[in-house]
């Protein structure tokens, strides 16, 4: 028997042929070849229902997806088919269902099944690069290039090569990259950071060890890869290991060799062309009819992909009835500025004639097409979606915020508009501030003063820096904090800020970053306070950082109507009614680069280089995806000069005119209604709206960042210890002793920024508070029924995800009582019930039975019990549905209050702070 479901849940498309047979097909491994536009989401996800619905639990399923964005997108689509096909109950318990990038997949393997990367930070390719210039010496990366940070990115992009194609250091030919890459390593190992590639060889490593792989291929029965062509062989590698006969799952890949577009990151479109051959048994299934596109636009894709060399073959088919023109075509014979002139105006009229500007995209090859295209739209009032498409220290603030850093160490900056790096001086720092910041006088004889001292300091410091602080300082003397934040153009000034302080804080984080002591085993060593502190963040800011952030992305507005503008990569999975693709010229699309050789430090003979240098295959294939991202319309062009120099229209763009002609304008569009999705929170994102909304827009939409501390990750620290002796207990059945604990604190308790004294002294308190508790409490540990446990609450229109610390049965004595508890470092006088409340709103729905929910204040060794009853819970989803309405509504009320504004990390850009 099934619950009801909301009518808008049951219009589930009735699938035929392939996509039915695909859906039910049970017992072997299955490909499904997908063509742009064939519905291949919605197949995934009828089949994970149809899976739940006869009987497969959803942690037994996994799902890997590209991108974030189409992780959520994808689980939201199964818990609606789930609901209709089974009910809400059904959909209540999708949480253990994992859907997710492959990345985020390895990152959690490894943190449950190898306690070690728990206490590891992530450290994306900017983080990556600060380290490395903290490192550069000692690794001696100019060997590599032209000096430092040229030698950085020759060294990094090759240890790329290395982790995608899982080749062992131990291959490499003797010499210096392979002295390098040992060391590089070592590196990472002692300031405990994981790189984005790292993830999957540590992740491929952890299960090639048998009792791993044993413990999570029990678990997985089923595995989906979506967007299968654009797996790289290590990824594939981690598959292999999933699926059967290495594994368990069946296993399921969805792809399109015609859309793959990222070899030169290291993806094989060969896995999915000869998958066949690799996995025994193997089912396929083609979706071959694209329901998207126009029967026009559809004739242009099929016959132009069959130009890619070395495709699977097949042909794709139009689904929806003609209606006049899909296809328009134009060699232009004008400047860039006139075909983006033309663009603008199109678009205006289309927008005049009913056609919303968020149902209208621009998508171009490359970022060079941006600026006269953001030029013509400015002159013709045509608002762009946000999308960071400038470089940051292209805009005002963040220049004059540039010159500072530079001046405060002796360094030259180059003002944006300029070509050349000159000498700054304090009136020149102090204009570029005027001009960005309209200072009166009083402000600017203040800033002024507050400069010449800040100088003085860095020039002779040897004290612990807080850059992040610091400039949150600057900004207040610049009058900031009065800003009007109702105005959409100020919140974007300020979100350039914010992205500044990104900067700032990629240093700071690798900079301050603490590692450990080899000498001493438990310790760890910190920074040490020099100038050049200041001086390393201005060359870091002068040789990388200025050519390689870009600007703010913009708030997400979801009602908002505006044009999307971003690349034809950006754009994958993505479609819109009308499509225009400018800038179509020989120099641009095929990119000039496509197959130059380039220099790489490991030998050519090991790895397939030209997969990486790109060819003509792969420029095509991203044609045929900027084609097939348009339903109604699309619009193809080119300019005959960029000023005066000639250049001639892409190759691509003349055999699309061969095909279809020069087409014309479309008679009809068929705009669809814009689709809100629910919102998905974690129950941090609640809880720091609930606190202040002012607080929330400013740290988590507009993205300014706390200050570095030394106690940073204390919490999380005596969380990992914690967690890993509750396991511990779970599988031997036996409380740990005195030097189980101590044994365990010196290898894992690590603080990412103490120095050593402050390590020792909060290891010390760490260890105490453990002990504590575990004299306090010695049953429970024996009692453990899951640590970090998931949940996700489904309420209409917003989904809360969060983890629990630990869950604890035999509650009351009852062994199907469960109790929550979550572990704090310390409380106020006051504790938050919101978090606990949820989890066991969500558990219960789920179909536990949680009966009693405890935060424990690790510090004072107090344990208070937290209202779980039904009308607390009842209470607490209106309270997660008033902050979905706030934020739906982007409403961002202050909320100040001496205490909590006291600690607020922006209270100084914040004209409501009661501090």
């Amino acid at each position: 028997m099934t619950d009801t479901v909301d009518a808008n849940e049951t219009d589930i498309p009735t699938l035929e042929g392939d996509a039915a047979d695909a859906v039910a097909h049970r017992g072997s491994h299955i490909q499904i070849i997908a063509a742009a536009g064939s519905g291949k989401t919605e197949v995934v996800s009828q089949r994970v229902a149809d899976l739940i619905a006869t009987g497969v639990e959803p942690r037994s399923i996994v799902a890997f997806t590209f991108t974030e964005k189409a992780a959520t997108e994808l689980k939201e689509r199964i818990r609606q088919r789930v609901t209709a096909r089974v009910g809400h109950a059904a959909g209540d318990k999708l949480g253990q269902l994992q859907v997710s990038t492959i990345h985020a997949y390895c990152f959690r393997l490894l943190q449950t099944y190898d306690p070690r990367f728990e206490a590891c930070s992530l450290v994306d390719e900017n983080q990556l690069v600060a380290l490395m210039s903290r490192e550069g010496n000692r690794l001696n990366l100019k060997r590599f290039g032209r000096g430092l940070f040229d030698g950085i990115k020759n060294f990094l992009r090759s240890v790329d090569v290395l982790e995608n194609e899982l080749i062992e250091v131990d291959d490499l030919p003797d010499g210096d990259f392979k002295e390098a890459v040992r060391d590089y390593y070592a590196a990472l190992d002692r300031y405990r950071v994981l790189t984005f590639g790292q993830q999957i060889v540590q992740a491929v490593r952890a299960l090639e060890h048998p009792a791993i792989h044993a413990a999570v291929t029990a678990v997985v029965e089923h595995l989906i890869v979506d967007e299968y062509q654009d797996i790289n062989p290590a990824q594939e590698r981690l598959i292999s290991l999933l699926a059967s006969p290495t594994g368990r799952a069946d296993l399921v890949v969805v792809g399109d060799d015609d859309q793959a577009i990222y070899q030169w990151r290291g993806s094989a479109v060969d896995n999915i062309v000869t998958f066949t051959e690799r996995y025994p048994d193997v089912a396929q299934f083609r979706l071959l009819t694209n329901r998207r596109s126009r029967p026009g636009i559809v004739t242009l894709a099929n016959e132009f992909a069959g130009s890619i060399q070395g495709r699977l073959e097949k042909e794709m088919l139009p689904f929806r009835p003609a209606s006049g023109e899909s296809v328009k075509i134009t060699v232009g014979s004008g400047t860039e500025a006139d075909e983006a002139s033309e663009l603008a105006k199109s678009i205006a009229e289309l927008n005049a004639s009913g056609v919303p500007f968020r149902s209208i995209a621009v998508l171009v090859r490359g970022k060079a097409a941006y600026p006269k295209i953001m030029d013509a739209f400015a002159a013709h009032d045509i608002p762009v979606q946000p999308g960071g498409r400038t470089g940051l220290f292209e805009q005002p603030v963040a220049d004059a915020l540039g010159s500072v850093y530079t001046w405060l160490a002796d360094l030259q900056w180059k003002f944006a508009g300029t070509k050349a790096r000159v000498d700054v001086t304090l009136d020149e720092v102090v204009l570029a501030l005027v001009r960005a910041f309209t200072l009166n006088r009083r402000s600017l004889q203040l800033v002024r003063h507050h400069l010449t001292e800040w100088k003085a300091m860095a020039a002779t410091t040897s004290s612990s820096v807080d850059l992040i602080g610091d400039l949150y300082a600057l900004l207040g003397l610049l009058g900031v904090k009065d800003w009007n934040l109702d105005d959409l153009l100020v919140r974007n000034t300020l979100g350039t800020i914010a992205r500044f302080t990104q900067v700032l804080a990629d240093y700071e984080s690798v900079q301050r970053r603490s590692r450990r002591d080899p000498a001493n085993p438990g310790e760890q060593v910190g920074t040490a306070w020099t100038p050049w502190y200041y001086k390393s963040l201005a060359i870091l800011m002068v040789n990388y950082a200025s050519g390689q952030y870009d600007d703010f992305d913009g708030e997400e507005d979801l009602a908002g109507d505006a044009v999307p503008l971003g690349t034809v990569h950006g754009a994958k999975g993505l479609e819109w009614p009308v499509v225009f693709l400018p800038s179509l010229t020989k120099k641009r699309f095929p990119s000039m680069r496509t197959g130059s050789q380039q220099k790489w430090l490991v030998p050519r003979e090991m790895f397939d280089a030209a997969r990486y240098e790109g060819s003509d295959a792969d420029e095509r294939r991203l044609f045929y995806v900027a084609v097939t991202r348009a339903r109604d319309w699309v619009s193809l062009s080119s300019h005959a000069r960029v000023t005066k120099q000639s250049g001639a229209p892409s190759p691509y763009l003349e055999s699309a005119r061969a095909i279809a002609g020069v087409g014309g304008h479309a008679e009809s569009l068929d705009a669809k209604s814009l689709e809100i999705p629910d919102l998905r929170l974690s129950y941090s994102d609640v809880a720091a709206y609930l606190a202040c909304g002012r607080s929330y827009l400013l740290r988590s939409r507009l993205g300014f960042l706390p200050p570095v501390r030394d106690e940073l990750g204390y919490g999380n620290a005596v969380h990992h210890v914690m967690r890993v002796l509750a396991e511990r207990t779970k599988d031997t059945g036996e409380v740990p002793s005195a030097s189980d604990i101590d044994a365990l604190v010196d290898s894992d308790f690590f603080l990412p920024f103490a120095n050593k004294p402050a390590h020792k002294q909060m290891k010390a308190r760490a260890r105490a508070l453990v002990q504590t508790y575990l004299d306090s409490h010695p049953e429970e540990f024996l009692r453990t029924w899951a640590t970090e446990r998931p949940f996700e609450l489904y309420l209409d229109g917003v989904v809360v995800a969060g983890r629990a610390d630990v869950i604890y049965d035999e509650h009351d004595g009852v062994p199907s009582n469960l109790a929550i508890v979550d572990y704090k470092t310390a409380t106020g006088p006051e504790i938050e019930p919101l978090q606990l409340q949820i989890y066991a709103d969500a558990g219960r729905r789920e179909g536990l039975t949680v009966s009693a929910g405890f935060v424990h204040d690790m510090g004072k060794g107090v344990r208070r019990s937290v209202d779980v009853s039904d009308g607390a819970v009842s209470a607490a989803e209106g309270r997660v549905q008033s902050a979905a309405a706030g934020l739906r509504s982007l409403a961002f009320t202050p909320s100040p209050a001496k205490e909590k504004c006291t600690h607020c990390d922006v209270r100084l850009l914040c004209k409501d702070s009661a501090s």
